[in-house]
């Protein structure tokens, strides 16, 4: 849990979860646009903004979109949005090609969803509840968000640099994806940043160890006063 004195929402970004579905507005400009629609939908001039994996892409947008919207960043297990883009491979462009049925959407997530947890945390029913849930995305949310990380323009490094707020990057030690090298090139661009290691993780520490992780969280947060 987190301290009593946080109020903490979890956000369903747009064409995921139970949001809704529209065809278009996918890219990393839009998604930080959301953000602010959302703040101020809850009359709320800024906030500490946790995001994973993609959604850590977007936050790194959004922070350098609205740099007077954050008190803090905690970026999990994501990608470094200052480097450049490894563009779209043959396995992604197959796997663009390969959303359409719930049936084969299934099979995608099959494949796919077991590479974010380290074995060891994860039983077969997590990984089905998993695929459930990301099988309440459309069609249009998951091939355009997949393009947009994959073929979207680096961050000048210089905007992020200028990112003044207390900034935490957390990965899991054997994360395959958002890797060591991805935070430790965020971290040396970000000043006011540290790294936190999550050992025996993967792609997916909030739910492989939660605890520990909400831990790092809270420890981060009531560092720098904002618990």
């Amino acid at each position: 849990m987190l301290p009593d004195a946080c109020r903490a929402y979890a956000l369903d970004i747009r064409g995921f979860g139970l949001s809704d579905k529209p065809e278009t507005g996918y890219t990393y400009e839009v998604l930080a646009e959301d953000l602010t629609a959302f703040l101020d939908a809850l009359n709320m001039a800024k906030a500490v903004f946790v995001g994973h994996s993609f959604g850590g892409c977007i936050i790194q947008h959004f922070a350098v979109q609205c740099p007077g919207r954050f008190q803090a960043l905690i970026l999990s297990n994501t990608y470094a949005c200052n480097l450049p883009p490894k563009g779209i491979t043959a396995g992604v462009q197959t796997r663009l090609d390969g959303y359409g049925t719930e049936k084969q959407n299934r099979e995608i997530f099959s494949r796919t969803v077991p590479r974010y947890f380290d074995p060891a945390n994860v039983v077969p029913q997590d990984v089905d509840r998993f695929i459930a849930t990301a099988l309440q995305a459309g069609n249009p949310a998951l091939k355009q968000t997949l393009q947009t990380m994959y073929a979207s323009p680096a961050i000048a490094s210089e905007r992020l640099a200028a990112i003044q707020a207390p900034s935490l990057i957390i990965v899991g030690a054997h994360d395959p994806y958002g890797t060591f090298d991805q935070a430790v090139a965020l971290s040396d661009c970000i000043p006011h940043s540290r790294i936190a290691v999550m050992p025996r993780c993967g792609h997916s520490p909030m739910w492989e160890k939660p605890q520990e992780y909400v831990d790092i969280l809270s420890g981060f947060l009531g560092d720098n006063g904002l618990v």
